[in-house]
């Protein structure tokens, strides 16, 4: 058993990889704590590389690298697997391109959880976060953003965040942002291999979030920072990214069971979204929108029936 699982899912970005890795080597005050960081990997590395990861992770006291590469591709899928291999009694999950911009992140993590045995996950801030007057206002009447850096926007969609850089305190919050989150393993039992979350899969750490809350409190402590790179390799195409946001924010209302008023939300969100990527003459964008308002307005719903939770 080791204290600290730390997973990366990964599809062929090596040098965001290694900045990642790079960091995490870098953390200190760990002497009591055993750490595996498991890569589960949608493409392919090199051994040699493995093996300069492994240095890296020798300057920690306890920490052993493991590497999982995956047949059938998908961050959902990545998370979901990595339950299955590893043993700590924490997970603390990165983005391949996150880079810990502080030494005592870890440590950080690990305190915030033993300061109160009712939290089930604790997320961290990546550097840069912010938002204008008129940004927050245009964020809340879209239902992109609430007015609380905790709080979920009205159609689930995690806007909010952007005022986490005027954070000083530990709060409680609806979500993390997915490049840089832990939970105690115990508090994701819940997790299936949902098969609408494809690919990129738009959402999923609200998912992990959602099904986390059921076990205990999550908090945001805004001491924990890192910087997050958002490398532009190995993502979706645009429209997929586009109907991913409304088919994935409709099953999420479907497992948080939410109203009517929710769904409504949705549409409006989606409707806006679809108007700024015509601005944009982003028409990849559009096509996927337009698609993901028609499910919206009348989904296959009991194609995923046996997925869903009571």
């Amino acid at each position: 058993m080791h204290d600290l699982s730390i997973v990366i899912p990964t599809r062929n970005r090596i040098s965001d990889l290694t900045l990642c890795i790079e960091s995490i080597g870098r953390q200190t005050e760990l002497e009591d704590v055993s750490v595996e960081l498991l890569i589960v990997d949608d493409g392919e590395i090199e051994e040699k590389v493995l093996e300069y990861f492994r240095k890296v992770l020798g300057r920690m006291p306890q920490a052993e690298l493991r590497y999982y590469r995956k047949t059938k591709p998908g961050v959902w899928l990545s998370r979901y697997e990595a339950l299955g291999l590893i043993d700590g009694e924490i997970l603390l999950s990165f983005d391949d391109d996150a880079e810990l911009d502080d030494p005592l992140y870890i440590r950080r993590m690990l305190d915030t959880y033993a300061s109160d045995p009712s939290i089930a996950g604790v997320g961290g801030i990546a550097k840069g976060l912010s938002s204008s007057r008129s940004g927050k206002l245009l964020g809340r009447l879209t239902c992109q953003m609430s007015a609380s850096p905790g709080r979920l926007s009205a159609s689930t969609l995690a806007g909010s965040l952007l005022l986490w850089g005027e954070t000083e305190n530990i709060f409680e919050t609806d979500f993390f942002h997915g490049c840089n989150m832990s939970f105690r393993t115990s508090a994701l039992q819940d997790m299936k291999p949902y098969p609408w979350m494809t690919s990129y899969a738009v959402a999923d750490d609200i998912y992990m979030c959602h099904l986390a809350s059921r076990y205990g409190k999550l908090v945001i402590n805004p001491e924990m920072k890192i910087m997050h790179h958002e490398s532009p390799s190995s993502r979706d195409k645009a429209g997929r990214v586009a109907r991913a946001t409304a088919v994935n924010h409709y099953y999420l209302l479907n497992l948080r069971k939410a109203p009517v008023k929710n769904y409504a939300a949705l549409l409006w969100t989606l409707t806006y979204l679809t108007g700024k990527a015509t601005l944009k003459r982003n028409f990849n964008a559009v096509s996927g929108y337009a698609s993901g308002i028609l499910f919206v307005l009348n989904p296959r719903k009991d194609k995923y029936r046996e997925f869903m939770l009571d």
